[in-house]
């Protein structure tokens, strides 16, 4: 369910990313999760391991995030982090595109 999610968002934006080093990279995955997460508001959050990056032209990094809600509910997000600006814009993913909250 989550991977169909990126894969169907992936297939709208989709082409292939650019890459500067590794480390660049790995740097800069760590810092879009710390983002995704804490705009995702959910308890004991977790960024899913599958991720989708986009070319400089759609510089976009969409994450899904599980963690629990206010009501103790697992919950899961959609996030759209812009590596331009750093702004990360969080969406409920439930519902949307065969995820399910469970």
């Amino acid at each position: 369910m989550a991977r169909r999610l990126l894969w169907l968002t992936a297939l709208i934006i989709a082409e292939p990313a650019s890459a500067s080093t590794p480390a660049a990279w790995a740097q800069m995955d760590r810092q879009v999760d710390r983002a995704c997460r804490t705009a995702a508001d959910l308890q004991r959050a977790r960024v899913q391991p599958d991720k989708a990056s986009f070319a400089d032209t759609v510089p976009v990094e969409l994450r899904i995030v599980e963690g629990y809600n206010r009501r103790g509910v697992i919950d899961v997000k959609l996030c759209a982090y812009n590596r331009r600006t750093g702004r990360v814009a969080i969406t409920d993913a439930a519902g949307r595109l065969g995820v399910s909250r469970r």
